[in-house]
This record gives structure tokens, sequence and C-alpha cells, in this order.
């Protein structure tokens, strides 16, 4: 049998943007990661967002200069594994399928528990899971249609949630004056600590979570070398500055006293009460389904990337053969979605007692942390081959460096001390996946892969 292969040159710029955006999901983890993150940090919600976004661009260095060279449906798996190794490419390649494995559970549960906000607005009591199951229905359809059809949704689609957001912000920052006017405060660390900071750093880092989801189109997209870095950047930047001025929007709007702060750290989802307070009720309902679309969206992103990274493993020889599979018609890899749909349908039926929203922080904190050491893979691949190469001397070993070390804090400090039950079975859980996957490793070949010297081409197109 011939290798399957995905659509070479099928996808456009704004469509490779789209995967990284789809899975960030801005206009739905605005909605619901500032709330946590105030929890941690009071009013200083978007500096955590800043010190985020400073951390995933020195993350977003290691990946774009991979991509420069290395293009791959496998994503940060085969970065890690062509800079590393066999072993460590396939560990890399464990985590990050856990990870888009459990955010893909977390945003359709959100999207569930907005969907039965929006229900019950109209008087229809309907549980969580009937419409979990329905989404999950329509994930499998988009999912198995061609790239170029999955794309442009999920863009549309997150186009208008963000436009509609910002237009909110600017509406609730021109009235501030209706709680204490505007203010630097939120970018001030207060009575917070590095470790409060570190904590509530995770939350911020997931709202970021999926940036490097543009990877998995190298096979697929145009000029991937130029393309892929061109979308994760300018996907990283966009979604930053949107986070700070919506995050900062949702502290002016509660305002910065006790009782603002409170009901801001209270609510379930406080964007839509501030939509509620300055535009009406009936905006507040338009945002609300806008919200659990973009969560749709996340999920769709997360599953596309997620089916590409088994793909790549399994033509590797790391897994089944049967997941390197591709569909005839649409190119797409049909058997590693249908894993992926079928895990995710599975997972949500057995946690039918749960609440959606309470199901979503446990799997968005898992998914997170195994991201999170995934990123550290590549930056540790990344630092040593483009170093033995001579790409990087010197300074630019720093932005990596920064990467590193300000992963492996975030890491520990939701590690130690320990959490409180039952987020300490999620956050261990990740460190023994972790060890299966190093015991499962073992007969993937050699540890560490010498650093071939960068071919003349590569090297040009690096810079």
């Amino acid at each position: 049998m011939s290798e399957d292969r995905l659509k070479k040159d099928s996808l456009n710029i704004f469509q490779t943007i789209a995967l990284s955006v789809a899975i960030m999901g801005p206009s739905a983890s605005i909605a619901i990661t500032a709330g946590i993150i105030g929890s941690h940090v009071g009013s200083a919600v978007p500096l955590v967002f800043l010190v985020s976004l400073l951390i995933v661009g020195c993350v977003a260095v290691s990946i774009v200069k991979l991509n420069q060279t290395f293009p791959s449906a496998g994503s940060v798996y085969y970065f890690v594994e062509k800079t590393l190794g066999k072993r460590a490419g396939f560990i890399s390649g464990w985590l990050i399928a856990l990870a888009y494995l459990m955010l893909s559970v977390s945003c359709i549960m959100v999207s569930c528990a907005y969907l039965q906000i929006l229900l019950s607005i109209f008087g229809v009591t309907l549980h969580w899971l009937f419409i979990g199951l329905l989404l999950m229905g329509l994930i499998f359809a988009l999912a198995h249609k061609d790239a170029e059809t999955s794309t442009w949704v999920m863009l549309l689609i997150e186009i208008v949630s963000m436009g509609m957001i910002l237009l909110v912000a600017r509406i609730i920052l021109g009235n501030s004056q209706q709680t204490a006017g505007l203010s630097m405060v939120p970018f001030s660390l207060g009575d917070n600590n590095l470790s409060s900071l570190g904590y509530a750093a995770v939350f911020g880092f997931l709202a970021f979570a999926g940036f490097e989801g543009a990877s998995a189109l190298g096979e697929e997209s145009k000029n991937p070398k130029v393309t892929i870095p061109l979308a994760i950047t300018s996907g990283i930047i966009i979604t930053g500055i949107f986070y700070v001025i919506v995050s900062y929007a949702q502290v002016i709007g509660f305002g910065l006293t006790t009782e603002g702060m409170a009901a801001f750290t209270g609510s379930d989802s406080p964007l839509s009460d501030l939509i509620a307070r300055y535009l009406g009720t009936e905006i507040a309902i338009v945002m609300l389904l806008c919200m659990a679309v973009s969560f749709f969206t996340s999920t769709l992103g997360c599953v596309n990337a997620g089916a590409r990274v088994l793909f790549t493993m399994s033509r590797d020889g790391m897994l089944c053969p049967i997941l390197g599979r591709v569909h005839e018609k649409n190119n797409t890899p049909y058997v590693g979605l249908n894993v992926f749909v079928a895990t995710i349908t599975m997972m949500i039926v057995i946690s039918f007692d749960l609440e959606a929203i309470q199901l979503a922080g446990y799997a968005a904190l898992t998914g997170t942390l195994a991201l999170l050491l995934s990123y550290i893979f590549t930056s540790i691949g990344a630092m040593i081959y483009f170093y033995k190469n001579r790409s990087w001397r010197g300074i630019r070993l720093i932005m990596p460096t920064v990467a590193i070390v300000a992963l492996a804090f975030i890491i520990f400090a939701n590690v130690y001390p320990v959490p409180v039950f039952p987020q300490n079975l999620f956050t261990y859980g990740v460190i023994i996946w972790l060890g299966i996957g190093i015991i499962l490793s073992h007969n993937k070949g050699e540890t560490i892969a010498p650093a071939n010297t960068v071919s003349e081409n590569e090297s040009n197109s690096n810079g």
C-alpha cells in the first residue's frame, strides 16, 4: 500500500492562522479564564495576561525556528524527534496528544455549560450530556470535511466573536466613570507574590494553549516555512493584545473596590454579567451564544491538530499503523479523528454526574500541564540543535532559556504546595502519564539524536 499523505499546498495563510486562533479560542477563553485568574491575584488579571504573553513569546521563538526548519503535521512531536531523538520525540508526542485530548474535553464542556444557560433562559431544562453528544456529532462531521472547509468555518466564527467582545470592551471603558475610572492598578503586583502569580499564570497560559496548532498544518499549508511561522507569530500578538484589553475592561467594569472584585471573581461568566449591565440582557444572550460557538470551534481545532499528531507518529512507526491512514476523498487523517472523537465522547459520557463546568476545569488543568511539559521538551531540543548547528549563539539563547525557566516555575507552582483535592489527582495524573510515556519510549530508539548540520537551503530560509 502506498504511503498515505495529507493534501499538500491546500491552505493559505488565513486558513493556517485559523487553526492556531481557533484552538486558543480568544473570545471563549477570555470569558472564563479572567475570573479564575482574578480569584488568585485580584485586580492584577491584565498583568498575568501580559506576563503570559511574554512567556508564550519566548516559547514561540523555538517553535517558529523549528517550523522554518522541519515543517510537518507532527508539530512539537516531530520537532523533538528531530532535535532530541526518537525516544524524546515519542514522549513529547505522548504529552501533546494528552494535551489536545483534555483541552478538547474542556472546551466542549464549557460550550455545553453556556448552551445550558441559554436553554434555561427560554425555559428549557436539559442535561448537558445530551447537548455534548449533539456537539460531538457536529465535530465528527466537520472534522472529516477537507481542511479548507473546517479552517474557514473556525476563522469566520472567531472573527465575529472577537469583534463583538472588543466592541463591548470599548463601551465598558468608555463608561468607566460608573466604577472608579481608568487606572493602572490592574498592571501592578499589589499584594501578590511570585507564588500566586505563578499559580495564576497556568490559567493565563491556558488562554494561549494551542498557539502552536498551525504547526500541525506543516504538510498542508502553502510555503509552510514562511506561512506557519507568520501564522503563529501573528496569532500570538493579536490574541495577546486582545486578552490584555478585554481583561482590563472586565476589571474596570466591575470596579477596583473589594465589592467589585468579589463580584468579578464570584461570577461564573463575568463578561456576560458585564454585557448585561452595560448593554442589556438581550445582547448578553447573543454573546453567550457566541462564546458557546467559540468553545465549539476550539474543540474542532484541538481535534484537528491532535489527529494530525497521531497521524505523523503512526507514519513514523511510533503508534499503530492504522492511525496513519488518510481519507481517499478529503485527505484527512480520518482514523486519528475517529479516535479523538470517540475518546472525548466516552470521557463525557462517564462523567455525566459532574457539572459541565466542573469537568471543564479539571480537563483544562490536566491539558495545560501536559502542554507545558511538551513545550519544555521543544525548547530544550531547539536550544541543543541550533546551538550545535551554530544558528544560535549568545543573546539568541536568552529567550528559549527564559521560556524553560518560566515554564518549569509555573509547573512547580502547581505541584508544590500540594494542590487541594481533587485538583491534586489531575496534577499528579499528568506526572503518571509522563512516566508511562517514558517507559513506553524505551523501544523507540536512541535518546538523543545527533544534531546534523542544517542544509544550506534551510539555513538561508531561516535567516
